[in-house]
């Protein structure tokens, strides 16, 4: 099944070369978690991360459904 991966900001850097923009497809199978959504990207998973599915915040362990977009970005910020 088909899930759209969001990369913002400095985890860009971890999508296939080639990405236009943030997002790319990724095919998954049914059954999958975010969690194994985001681990061939090599982001780090845990508190330095925010993780949203869809738009919410959700445990890495929420499985996914066809057609879900996942999103990462630091968690760490500056300004």
């Amino acid at each position: 099944m088909k899930i759209q991966v969001k990369l913002i900001a400095t985890y860009r850097d971890h999508l296939p070369p080639g990405t236009s923009g943030n997002t790319t497809s990724v095919d998954v199978r049914p059954g999958s978690s975010v969690r194994d959504v985001l681990a061939p990207f090599g982001i780090p998973l845990d508190g330095s991360t925010v993780i949203a599915l869809n738009g919410v915040t959700v445990p890495l362990e929420t499985t996914v459904s066809e057609g879900d977009r996942v999103a990462a970005f630091s968690a760490i910020g500056g300004g």
